[in-house]
């Protein structure tokens, strides 16, 4: 991807909240249940600017089961603050989007929060190019 010029702005305007039921007790911004609700909310938002990215340079015309965008999240998910409570973590990491013959990857930032009840929240930030 390099010579590629990313001049795309982000569209969203609200970080996407998915409610998560909380298993054990510690908080972890690179659990399974957080992964999975970021890439579920990144793939959810048909808006985001990655994939658009993606989708506009693919030359490569897939076949229709194959259409959807792929989303995989790096090995690497750091907590970069948390809360003196220790009840809300900001979190980052790299994200990779797979559409045709093109794959597009971005720095992912996002919160996750667990309630007093003990349910997780995952608040995913919009990308900025």
């Amino acid at each position: 991807m390099s010579g590629m010029s990313l001049r795309l702005r982000s569209v969203l305007s609200f970080p996407l909240l998915i409610a998560l039921s909380g298993c054990g007790n510690q908080l972890e911004c690179d659990s399974i249940e957080t992964r999975k609700a970021v890439l579920q909310a990144v793939a959810d938002d048909h808006r985001n600017p990655l994939v658009n990215y993606a989708a506009k340079e693919s030359t490569a015309k897939p076949p229709q089961e194959n259409s959807k965008p792929q989303y995989l999240l790096g090995e690497r998910i750091v907590t970069t603050s948390t809360s003196k409570d220790k009840r809300t973590l900001q979190c980052s990491g790299g994200i990779s989007v797979s559409v045709g013959d093109v794959k597009a990857s971005k720095e992912v930032e996002f919160t996750v929060q667990k309630s007093a009840d003990g349910k997780l929240a995952v608040s995913v930030a919009p990308f900025q190019f």
